[in-house]
């Protein structure tokens, strides 16, 4: 008796010994496919986030288009009654400031203050100019663009290097408001 009782107890453990791994096995399973679901739902996740910064990318580019031509036919002094140049700005004004950063409404804020006063140094205005077109460009895709104003404005100004007279326009706004006696209309005015 004490040896079948010894045979059962030896089979119990045959099957306990046995089971372990099936069991491991089946946990294994059960984990594998839960991570699986995890990452499935990772991947459509991201895949919706590409599709969505995709959509606002290409609204972006139709708020800046007309704004950058914009400018791009003021540079190019090309004439255009005042109304159309004013009912374009008005409509870029109304989609930067749902579309644009932070900073590209900031930028266009500053340029658009500036050319209301009416009297912004040249040097001032051309850096209020390319500081919206660099956060128009971090706003439409490169965020971290390497370009500087005076990569943007020798594209404009045949003689930027060569004229003598030109401040760096990589100088801070603070700097050539400084150098040209310009108080932005956006500062307080100091106390004499």
């Amino acid at each position: 008796m004490v040896e079948a009782q010894a045979k059962s107890s030896d089979w119990r453990i045959s099957v306990a010994v046995a089971a372990v791994p099936a069991l491991a096995s089946i946990l294994a399973a059960v984990v594998a496919a839960l991570s699986a679901r995890k990452a499935k739902k990772s991947e459509i996740d991201a895949q919706r986030l590409r599709d969505l910064e995709a959509r606002i990318s290409e609204k972006k580019y139709e708020v800046y288009k007309p704004m950058i031509n914009l400018f791009r036919d003021i540079l190019d002094q090309r004439s255009m009654p005042e109304e159309d140049l004013r009912s374009r700005i008005s409509e870029f004004s109304a989609w930067v400031s749902i579309f644009g950063s932070d900073e590209a409404v900031r930028a266009f804020h500053n340029f658009m203050q500036a050319a209301y006063t009416g009297n912004p140094p040249a040097v001032v205005l051309m850096k209020l100019y390319s500081d919206f077109v660099l956060s128009a460009r971090r706003d439409m895709g490169y965020p971290d663009t390497a370009v500087d104003a005076r990569c943007l404005l020798g594209m404009r100004i045949s003689d930027l290097y060569t004229s003598g007279q030109m401040v760096d326009v990589n100088a801070s706004l603070a700097e050539l408001c400084r150098a040209t006696g310009w108080t932005p209309p956006w500062e307080p005015v100091p106390a004499t």
